[in-house]
Formats: C-alpha cells, structure tokens, sequence
C-alpha cells in the first residue's frame, strides 16, 4: 500500500491539494474554484478530482482563511462579554491611537463585541493575585440568564488581574456554562495570561466570535475525513506556522486568525536556504491578496503585535507578515490625473 501526504490551502480564488507519494517523492497538485458558501466542498471536491484514497494518507494539514474571513467580513455569531465591574470599555478605549494619526476622519473600527453585549460582575483581584472581592454569584447567574435571553452563542469572560489568577474567571465560566452548556466560552486567563489589559481582552474577544464559526468548520472537516477513510488528526497550521488539532482549536480559535497567510512565508523561507539565501523576501500573490514576508538570518520574523483590524491585537505568537489587497485576479486603472487609486478583485 502507497503512503501518501495531503495539503491544502484554502484561498478566496482557488484551492489546492497538495499530495506526495512517501516512496517516491513525487508531488501532484489539484486546482479547484473555492466555493465561499461553504469552503469544505472544494477540499472534498479537489480530494475527489485527485482520486486520493484517505485509508492511505499519512498526514493531513490544511491551511484555512476561515477565521481570517469571519473577522473580515464580520459575519460571526452574536457574543458578549463579561468583564469586571468598572472594565467593560477596555476593549473600546484601547490605546487611544490610530492606524492613520495624521487622518482625522478615519475612525478605528468598533469591536467585536458591541457595548449592549458587554456586561459586568462584581469580582476582583489584585496585581499580587490576592482576591480582594469573591465572584458574586448571584450577580454572575444574573448576568447568564441576561445573556441567555439574547440567545448569544460565545463569551468572552474578562476579569481585571486575571492573568496572575483566574479563580474568579473559571468560576464564571463553571456559571455561564451551567446556564449556557451550549455556548462557546473563552477567559482570558486561559487564552492569553498575560499583563496589559486592552491585549489580553481583545485576544480573548477575538477567540470567543471566531469560535463559533472555525470548531463547526474543522469539526465537520475532520468528521467528513473520518468518514472517507483518514485514520489521523487533521492538522491546522496556525499562525505561528506550527500546527493543532481540531481538539486545540476548541480552546485558540484565535491562533486560526493568519492560518492561510503563514503557508507562503514558511515555504518562502524554506525555498531560500535550500537555495544558500538566508536573508530573503517572500512574495505570495493568489488571486485575491498578496502577502509579503520576510526571512532573516534563515528565520522568519515572529511578532505579537498584529491584528486583522487595527485596534484589536491578536496576541499569539505570529508569522510577521503585510498582506496588500490586491492579487492575480484583481482589476486596476488609472484615474485621470494618471494615479493608481485602487483596485478590487
């Protein structure tokens, strides 16, 4: 029996499935339109097309822009979330800069979570960790049964302090999800504990409305594998350019956020010290977007300050890469004092 391994990216023109014989070395790729509605159809439709047998598949990695898109295009799911009482605006506030500071009418965009969604308890800790105030649980269970009503469908749970100790976040959490057992429930002390309010709660923001949409999305996947054959884990290349399993992303939805976008930088890379290069620019033009890389000293750059929209820091350990939105597919002219204005795919 033939061993085999399986890649594919997904990307907002096309997607390919990589696959190579173990024995032989020998590498086929199969092209496929994307299908927007609902991305998996493409990858079983460009499996398919490949008349690749899963029983023989060794290793399955995918490299999603599902997360990256939800954010995008704000098509997620309605969240809340519950801060402590007096912090409801961090997220709001954050650091008061802008992308542009010379631009005046340029508004940074609004959060996720609007403010009727972000409710508060009374709980606190202090910077040494001590609990200074217990969780109020009736104030908790008040706050869940609000949130119940509104039919929300994650939470971001969001104390002060919490990165040092998070006894009053995971008990709001044992709360809402005796309440709620069906809801996707993020705390920050969990996804990011680290200092810095405004980057620890708009981590777990984003981890609490991508979660919705990306654990239905690589459940299914990894379900429909399953099904036809695959007999391993689907492996998810995050952002870092290292991968997790359906079972991880559960908990760091967030760190899919870039997925797609880390695969070019990687191989870029890759490509440059197999040729002797170790200071090299990497270039990733699909239809939609072009990313842009770069490698030094035979290493991708790494960063944490970096967002799908400014004033909302991701704050897992990212690929540094500058995404331009214009690709292959995209149409461009010249205005008539011979500018370049824009372009759309």
């Amino acid at each position: 029996m033939s061993k085999t391994r399986v890649a594919v990216d997904v990307g907002g023109t096309f997607t390919d499935v990589c696959i190579m014989d173990e024995d032989t070395g020998q590498i086929t790729i199969e092209k496929t339109p994307s299908t927007p509605d609902d991305l998996m159809r493409a990858i079983i439709t460009g499996i398919d097309e490949a008349k690749v047998q899963l029983a023989e598949v060794t290793m399955f990695s995918h490299g999603t822009t599902v997360a990256t898109n939800a954010l995008i295009t704000r098509r997620l799911p309605r969240a809340a979330m519950v801060c402590t009482e007096g912090f409801r605006d961090v997220v709001e506030i954050r650091r008061a800069n802008k992308e542009d500071l010379w631009d005046t009418y340029k508004d940074v965009a609004k959060p996720y979570i609007p403010r009727r969604d972000r409710l508060t308890v009374k709980e606190r800790i202090d910077a040494d960790g001590n609990v200074l105030v217990k969780l109020d649980e009736e104030d908790a269970r008040r706050v869940a049964d609000i949130l119940k009503r509104r039919e929300i469908k994650a939470i971001a749970v969001c104390f002060i302090n919490a990165y040092v100790n998070g006894v009053n976040e995971r008990r709001m959490k044992d709360i809402l999800q005796d309440v709620m057992p069906d809801v996707h429930i993020s705390i920050s002390s969990q996804v990011m504990p680290e200092i810095f309010e405004h980057e620890r709660f708009s981590t777990a923001m984003v981890n609490a409305v991508v979660s919705p949409v990306v654990v239905d999305y690589v459940s299914r996947l990894s379900d429909t594998l399953s099904e036809r054959g695959y007999l391993r884990d689907l492996l998810l290349l995050h952002s870092g350019g290292g991968v997790m399993t359906p079972a991880s992303v559960k908990d760091f939805a967030a760190r899919l956020a870039g997925s797609g976008i880390a695969a070019g930088a990687i191989a870029s890379r890759f490509i440059g010290n197999l040729c002797g290069y170790k200071n090299s620019i990497g270039f990733d033009m699909g239809g939609t977007s072009t990313d842009v890389s770069l490698a030094y000293e035979g290493e991708a750059t790494v960063t944490k300050d970096w967002f799908i929209e400014f004033g909302y820091p991701i704050r897992f350990p990212s690929i540094e890469v500058l995404t331009i939105g214009a690709g292959g597919g995209s149409l461009a002219w010249q205005d008539e004092g011979g500018s370049l204005p824009m372009a759309f795919a």
